[in-house]
């Protein structure tokens, strides 16, 4: 595991974790006191000592044809608080750029409305 900045909500590490979920091999953006644990019922849930919530996944823009968001994004991200990603088409011919930024309920965010200059990228 690797430290990659602070939280922006706690002010704690936010480590890299290379986890497998449904079956393909990701990582995991997520702020130390976010703690998540299997319950009776196999729901994959907080833990009752988490004080944070901030989690990333690493295919989080997978729809837009980005497979992995890295680690040098996700520091940019916590270092400026966005970061430019470079999306592609549905057939995959089409590339364009955005700006991501942090989001409480979802972890990271596209600003669609954003149009990122050419000399950013």
């Amino acid at each position: 595991m690797s430290i990659l900045g602070k939280c922006p909500y706690c002010n704690a590490n936010v480590h890299s974790k290379k986890i497998v979920a449904q079956g393909k091999k990701i990582k995991l953006y997520s702020c130390e006191n976010a703690k998540k644990e299997y319950d009776e019922s196999e729901q994959y849930v907080f833990t009752a000592d988490s004080t944070c919530t901030f989690r990333v996944y690493s295919n989080a823009f997978l729809k837009w044809n980005k497979r992995s968001f890295s680690e040098y994004e996700m520091k940019k991200l916590l270092q400026d608080e966005q970061t430019i990603v470079r999306l592609h088409g549905r057939a995959g011919t089409k590339e364009y750029f955005k700006y991501v930024i942090l989001d409480k309920e979802y972890g990271v965010s596209i600003l669609w409305d954003e149009e990122v200059e050419e000399e950013k990228v």
